[in-house]
């Protein structure tokens, strides 16, 4: 599947679960707040049955995990402790040209020049 085809088929998703009332945008009236979303009453129940169903698998599944219910908003120095700080990069590059972004290490086939430069520039600053 294309890129255009997977981007119209996930608003065509998208637009449904709001149409139905699974998931809406956090403060979406508002102008939507990135990568936070509010869910109503069939959302929460769908997270919820996922959650469950993920939990039971994978902790309960296995004897190898323990499970950890924990914010992801904490302080830097509980991450600087755990080496997410000193090793941690998620570099991604914003094409101004193609609209697209890259996440470097995920790079396959066919990119637009301006974005090959854009990697090139990071991967030689690094």
């Amino acid at each position: 599947m294309q890129q255009s085809q997977q981007q119209d088929t996930m608003e065509k998703i998208v637009s449904l679960c709001k149409r139905r009332g699974f998931i809406f945008q956090s403060s979406e009236i508002y102008g939507g707040l990135a990568s936070t979303w509010d869910y109503g009453s069939l959302g929460a129940e769908l997270k919820r049955n996922l959650k469950n169903a993920w939990w039971a698998s994978n902790v309960y599944g296995r004897d190898d995990i323990e499970g950890l219910d924990a914010s992801i908003l904490m302080r830097t120095e509980t991450w600087m402790a755990s080496g997410h700080v000193s090793s941690f990069e998620d570099t991604l590059v914003d094409c101004k040209s193609c609209k697209k972004r890259f996440k470097v290490e995920h790079v396959t086939g066919k990119i637009c020049l301006n974005a090959a430069a854009l990697l090139l520039k990071h991967a030689n600053s690094i």
